[in-house]
């Protein structure tokens, strides 16, 4: 059956008051149900007297058109729809003395759909004038009904606004007229505390009062305002808030505003935690490049106003940061970066930018300069605590900086100039020897200019093909006979010439390519041996390598020899690495390990240039070397009388008591050779015999087998 139909659609009831109708449904009851989610229509005597705007829009009305009570709507509009025989009908007919309750049914729609609702009511006796009947039905499509909904609220409207997942109030001028839960938990005010204070005395800080006049404004100019600011919390804690107000108008006029309250603490916490990490090192928490570069621009900018400001920036750049790497792993590289920047930011001023661009070079910019004297100063201290020794992983470690400064000028047009100036002076403490700084000077372009274009022709020499192995045997001395080569390395140019190893060497080692060139070397000596057991089966000789200090710590030094010996298959006593005691004082627990896992490999390992260092008999007794090739400084001079030559009998007893064998490179003249013999030297390298050679002569060398004696 159909319960309360509006029949009368062609005039109204004419015994209807409309001014009483008014009276009843107050401005402030109007505004609360315009703001709801769901359909409300309000009867009295059987006549529909008010729809909200969301069941206007249902019944393709205007939506802004709030109608005045007592007005009767004109055309079609939807019955009230019960299943009798589900016993579900409500009585809520005007003879009804049941004051509240809610049921299900289907509402009709004006293009005769059913839309399934569940709803309530509210009869609201308003002597002398008829009943007041208040139905809100929440469509079902959308929220399907809880159990927990069985049971009707006590006032049903309040409870909606309960529901709400936003702070909401409701004002009128500047009083507050209504609060919902979410409200009270936001801001601590109960409902007594709030309602009837002015918002600014409760919500607003002091120093944010001219929001609320903003606010006003906006409203009169866009009839709504929104904005992020703060908001009071009861204890005075400032609380982070998104606020929505809307007018509420009935008949056109404003009787009040529905403001809404989003906490954004979370968003924007997110949102600072976002705009930290776009510009700071994630590692180390420093300011990042494009943070550094951003202060760097505004420090630039007040010096072209005021030329007087003075200002420096550090370029910094750690000297042996990739052996921490390769030796101990990144994870202690990474803590290695972490406690220097921890020093960094100990030796400069709060004001100071202290920034970490990538991988183990650091920038600082220094305002508010007067001397040079002042930052030389911060930079030396700067190098003397980064020296300082770091525990990592049960090692002691020792690093040092190589510092670039250059000084902020008016000639300067953009931060990236002022950087490469810095750059250009760090990378002259690195050629000058590591561990110092250097002040920036116009000559500097030149010098690292021409370093970097080393860099670009020993990459491009890489890419070409332009290195050659030549070979420079190596002969026993007590009979003669060839024992093997050492592998040399060789740069010949498109034209055919060589460019002399001094030329090149520091600058591969400095830029790390010696690591390429070296494996580079390493092959080809793989290759030799490989051909050699074919083309001279006879012989077999051994190929020494030289390994460069950057070679020597490569994490993957290990694993590419055993895939070269395996590849080529050579066998691991044919192939003898070279390694210089500068590779070895470094670190020489390291040093030591690496050494012990090439023996484990059966790869034969030679102690270079020894007696260039103060601890090479340290290193002669300790490591599990095969040959030890005595520096050539000391046997240029042989024969020598006295004390020097009693070292050197020294030296070489010692070898023999330690079964290592010995070799002495750089024999030149017959004398030498004859004092060698008395040492009871093993084996004999040099241009006596013969110069380094290309592989088809050194075929021919190993074919001969003997040099004559």
């Amino acid at each position: 059956m159909i319960l309360n139909p509006v029949g009368a659609l062609s005039g109204g009831d004419p015994n209807m008051n409309s001014e009483a109708d008014v009276a009843v449904l107050t401005a402030q009851q109007k505004s609360l149900l315009e703001a709801l989610p769901c359909y409300v229509f309000v009867q009295r005597g059987g006549w529909v007297v008010y729809a909200n705007r969301v069941a206007r829009e249902i019944l393709h009305l205007d939506p802004a058109a709030v109608l005045p009570v007592g007005e009767l709507f004109r055309g079609p509009f939807p019955g009230f729809v019960y299943d009798d025989s589900r016993g579900s009908a409500p009585a809520f007919a005007a003879s009804s003395h049941a004051y509240s309750s809610d049921f299900n049914c289907e509402m009709r729609t004006p293009l005769d759909s059913s839309v399934p609702v569940r709803g309530t009511f509210r009869m609201i006796r308003a002597e002398p004038q008829p009943e007041l009947l208040i139905v809100a039905l929440k469509d079902q499509r959308e929220a399907p009904a809880s159990s927990s909904e069985q049971g009707p609220p006590s006032n049903f409207l309040e409870h909606l606004l309960n529901a709400a997942p936003e702070a909401i109030m409701i004002t009128r001028g500047s009083k507050i007229l209504h609060i919902n839960r979410e409200f009270e938990s936001l801001f601590g005010f109960s409902a007594d505390e709030a309602l009837g204070r002015k918002t600014y005395d409760i919500l607003i800080p002091e120093t944010r009062r001219h929001e609320f006049d903003m606010l006003e404004h906006t409203m009169q100019l866009h009839g709504r305002a929104s904005m992020e600011t703060v908001r009071l919390h009861k204890s005075g804690e400032l609380i982070d808030v998104s606020i929505l107000v809307a007018p509420i108008s009935i008949s056109g006029v404003e009787v009040g505003n529905f403001v809404s309250y989003r906490d954004i603490r979370e968003k924007k916490q997110s949102d600072a935690r976002l705009q930290h990490d776009a510009f700071h090192d994630p590692l180390t928490g420093l300011a990042n490049r494009a943070l550094f570069l951003d202060r760097l621009q505004l420090t630039m900018a007040r010096q072209q106003r005021h030329s007087q400001l003075n200002f420096a920036v550090m370029f910094l750049d750690l000297d042996r940061f990739k052996a921490v790497n390769d030796n101990l792993g990144h994870a202690c590289g990474d803590d290695l970066l972490v406690r220097t920047a921890a020093r960094l930011r100990a030796c400069f001023r709060p004001e100071d930018t202290v920034a970490r661009f990538s991988g183990d070079e650091f920038a600082i910019l220094i305002e508010d300069v007067t001397n040079i004297s002042d930052v030389t100063r911060i930079a030396e201290r700067a190098q003397h605590d980064i020296c300082l020794p770091i525990e990592l992983n049960g090692h002691e470690i020792f690093v040092s900086a190589s510092i670039g400064i250059a000084f902020g000028t008016l000639d300067h047009t953009s931060p990236e100039q002022v950087l490469r100036d810095a750059d250009y002076a760090m990378y002259q403490a690195k050629s000058n020897g590591h561990a110092r700084h250097e002040v920036f000077d116009g000559s500097m372009h030149v010098h690292v200019a021409a370093q970097m274009r080393k860099e670009q022709d020993l990459k491009a020499a890489l890419e070409n093909q332009e290195f050659e192995v030549w070979y420079q045997p190596i002969y026993r001395l007590q009979n003669g006979a060839i024992e093997g080569f050492e592998a040399l390395l060789r740069w010949r140019r498109p034209n055919g010439e060589f460019v002399p190893l001094q030329d090149f060497l520091a600058t591969a080692e400095e830029t790390g390519l010696i690591v390429p060139i070296g494996s580079f070397v390493l092959e080809q000596a793989c290759r030799q041996l490989s051909h050699w057991a074919h083309a001279v089966p006879h012989a077999k000789p051994s190929i020494d390598v030289n390994l460069s200090s950057r070679q020597f710590k490569d994490v993957n030094l290990l694993p590419s020899l055993s895939k070269l010996l395996t590849k080529w298959k050579v066998s691991p006593g044919q192939l003898r690495l070279e390694v210089s005691e500068t590779a070895v004082n470094q670190d020489p627990e390291g040093a030591q390990a690496i050494f012990q896992a090439l023996a484990d490999l059966k790869i034969s390992v030679a102690l270079d240039n020894f007696g260039a260092g103060l601890a090479s008999m340290n290193h002669f007794i300790r490591l599990p070397i095969d040959l030890v090739k005595v520096d050539r400084r000391l046997i240029a001079y042989l024969p020598i009388p006295g004390r020097q030559a009693a070292i050197l009998q020294t030296i070489f007893n010692l070898g023999r008591m330690l079964e290592v064998r010995m070799l002495a490179e750089g024999i030149e003249r017959a004398e030498q050779l004859e004092a060698l013999h008395k040492f009871g030297c093993d084996l004999v390298q040099g241009h006596l015999f013969s110069a380094p050679v290309s592989q088809e002569n050194a075929q021919a060398l190993l074919e001969k087998g003997r040099w004559r004696m």
